[in-house]
C-alpha cells in the first residue's frame, strides 16, 4: 500500500436527538447566523488542509451567539480538542491494549501536526519510530515502502485480535483506519462514457478510528469509504440504508471510477484521481448536486498535496469554462442538467485524450487505495 486518500465526505455534527418526543414533531433546527455559517464552512475546509489553527481562527472570530445548537456543539468540541497545551486523551475506546497504544500513538500525532504544520517532518518520524518500537523495530527508513514494511506486523498483530486496520497516508499526513466488522456486496456501476464496472463493497461497522480528518474535525467530516486492488470500503453510517443517492452516487460513482482507473493507469496522481471521480459524482448526482456543489466550493486548494481540495477547485473551473460561464460563476444556480452534462463530456474527454497518450495498462493491478 502506497497511498492512502479516502473520500471526504461531511458528516452530521450530531447524530439525532430526541427530547420529549419524536424527531418528527419536532420542529427544524434553525440556522446558524451568516457569519457563524460562514465559520463553520472556512473551519471544515481548514480541516481537511490540515490546518487547525486557521479553523480555530474563523471559529473565534464569529458571534457566539449566531452559532444554533448542532454548530455551537461543533464549534465547543473543536476548541475543546485542539485549544489546549497538551493533546486530550480520547483512545479510551476499546480495552485491547495493543489497540489502544496504536491509537494513543497515532492521536498525540494528529494533535501535533495539524496544529503545526511546518514540523510535520519531525512529527512524522517521531510517529513512525514510536509504532516501529510497538513490534521491536528500529524507525524504518524514508519513504512509503519502508513505513509499509515497518506496519505490517503491527496489521497482523490488530488481524489476530479481531481487527480490521488500514494504516498509509492520506495526504498530507499518516491515517489509521481501524475497525471491527464488515460484509460484503457485490454492485455493476454504469460510469460516463458507457463503462459498466463490476465492484465489491465491503462495509464496515464497529469503528475505532476513522482518520485525521474525522478525529481532527471532531467528527464533523471524515473518511466515508476507499478503494483498494480487492473492491470497495463503505463507512456503514455515512449512507444509512445503502440505497441513496448519497451512496450510489457519491460513493459507488466516485469510487467505482477510482477502481477502473486505477486497473488502466496504476501510476496516476492523486489529485488526479479525485479529480476525474468528483466528475462522475457531478455527472450522475441529481438530489444531491447541491450539496456536492457546497462541498466543492467550501473546500479548494492550489496544492496537489491535498488532492480533494485541488481536485474540487479544477473540477469547479473546468464545467464552469465548458459551459461558457464566467470564472466567478455559481454552477449552484446553473441548468442542473447542463452541468451534468458538462461534467460527462469532461470526463469522457479526458479518459479518451489520456488513452491516447499513455495507453491503459490493461488487468494491472494497483496495491495503491484510493479514496
Amino acid at each position: 500500500m502506497n497511498r492512502l486518500l479516502p473520500v471526504v465526505t461531511t458528516l452530521p455534527v450530531l447524530m439525532a436527538w430526541v427530547v420529549g418526543g419524536s424527531a418528527a414533531t419536532l420542529p427544524p433546527p434553525r440556522d446558524s447566523g451568516p457569519e457563524a455559517a460562514k465559520a463553520v464552512s472556512d473551519a471544515l475546509g481548514a480541516v481537511l488542509r490540515a490546518d487547525v489553527p486557521i479553523a480555530l481562527t474563523v471559529l473565534k472570530a464569529a458571534p457566539v451567539e449566531q452559532f444554533n445548537q448542532k454548530d455551537a456543539t461543533f464549534r465547543g468540541c473543536m476548541l475543546a480538542r485542539h485549544d489546549r497545551r497538551a493533546p486530550p486523551y480520547l483512545a479510551d475506546t476499546t480495552t485491547d491494549p495493543l489497540a489502544r497504544q496504536v491509537l494513543e500513538i497515532y492521536q498525540r500525532y494528529w494533535w501535533h501536526a495539524v496544529r503545526d504544520p511546518a514540523a510535520r517532518p519531525a512529527f512524522d518520524a517521531k510517529l513512525k519510530a514510536e509504532l516501529a518500537a510497538l513490534t521491536g523495530q528500529p524507525p524504518p527508513a524514508d519513504g512509503d515502502d519502508a513505513f509499509d514494511a515497518m506496519i505490517e506486523p503491527l496489521n497482523v498483530e490488530l488481524r489476530k485480535r479481531g481487527f480490521h486496520p488500514l494504516q498509509g497516508r492520506t495526504p498530507p499526513l499518516y491515517d489509521l483506519f481501524l475497525w471491527g466488522k464488515q460484509e460484503e456486496r457485490d454492485y455493476t456501476v454504469d460510469l460516463p462514457g458507457g463503462e459498466h464496472q463490476p465492484v465489491r463493497v465491503f462495509v464496515m461497522d464497529d469503528w475505532l478510528s476513522r482518520g485525521w480528518s474525522h478525529h481532527s474535525a471532531c467528527g464533523a467530516t471524515g473518511a466515508a469509504g476507499w478503494v483498494m486492488p480487492e473492491g470497495l470500503y463503505a463507512v456503514r453510517s455515512s449512507y444509512g440504508d445503502l440505497k441513496g443517492e448519497d451512496f450510489r452516487v457519491s460513493f459507488l460513482g466516485h469510487e467505482a471510477q477510482h477502481f477502473a482507473d486505477m486497473k488502466r493507469w496504476p501510476d496516476m496522481p492523486s489529485w488526479t484521481l479525485e479529480y476525474r471521480a468528483k466528475l462522475v459524482e457531478l455527472a450522475k448526482a441529481d438530489e444531491t448536486r447541491i450539496k456536492l456543489l457546497d462541498k466543492f466550493y467550501r473546500s479548494q486548494d492550489d496544492e496537489p498535496d491535498h488532492p480533494h481540495p485541488y481536485a474540487n477547485k479544477r473540477v469547479i473551473a473546468v464545467v464552469t469554462s465548458r459551459l461558457g460561464l464566467a470564472a466567478d460563476a455559481d454552477l449552484r444556480k446553473a441548468d442542473p442538467a447542463a452541468v451534468r452534462k458538462a461534467a460527462s463530456e469532461v470526463l469522457i474527454e479526458d479518459t479518451r485524450k489520456r488513452e491516447a497518450e499513455t495507453p491503459p495498462v490493461s488487468g494491472a493491478g494497483t496495491g495503491k487505495p484510493a479514496g
